[in-house]
């Protein structure tokens, strides 16, 4: 009796030794899957934003370009400052991106670093991130974050 509860003991013990082997193994594919999915996700962000900023650039520069033709034109002028809140609003979705860790820091840093410090002392747009209460938070303090001396 005793050499069956043995034999039953080893094989349950190494049942329970390939039991933990396939688990950590089957652990390590899907943290792989999961790290896969999250670069791709971020790869994704990162295309989305760069694609809306360019949009916003181009319909910027568009209505720019036509308002010197026809400066008296008010249709033009409103369509112009709509592409100009267009334009603010593309990097302060990229800059909220940027806080919520959805995107490569280091990445958008180097992409965008010159680009926000622009936009932000930019004397047509200074208006926009002068005061604490504005409606673009986020592009504040990526900006405070790149360019405060502490």
């Amino acid at each position: 009796m005793n050499i069956v509860s043995l034999i039953i003991s080893i094989c349950s013990f190494i049942i329970s030794a390939i039991n933990l082997y396939m688990y950590i193994k089957l652990t390590s594919r899907y943290n792989d899957m999961v790290s896969t999915q999250t670069l791709t996700a971020q790869g994704a962000f990162e295309t989305q934003i760069r694609s809306l900023i360019s949009d916003a650039t181009k319909e910027l520069t568009h209505y720019s370009v036509e308002l010197q033709r026809s400066p008296d034109n008010t249709i033009l002028q409103q369509a112009y400052y709509t592409a100009e809140e267009q334009y603010r609003n593309a990097y302060e979705e990229a800059c909220g991106k940027y806080i919520d860790n959805k995107i490569d820091k280091i990445r958008f840093e180097k992409l965008y670093k010159q680009e926000i410090y622009k936009l932000v002392n930019d004397e047509n747009q200074k208006q926009f991130y002068a005061t604490n209460q504005s409606t673009y938070a986020s592009t504040i303090s990526v900006y405070k974050e790149w360019f405060s001396q502490a």
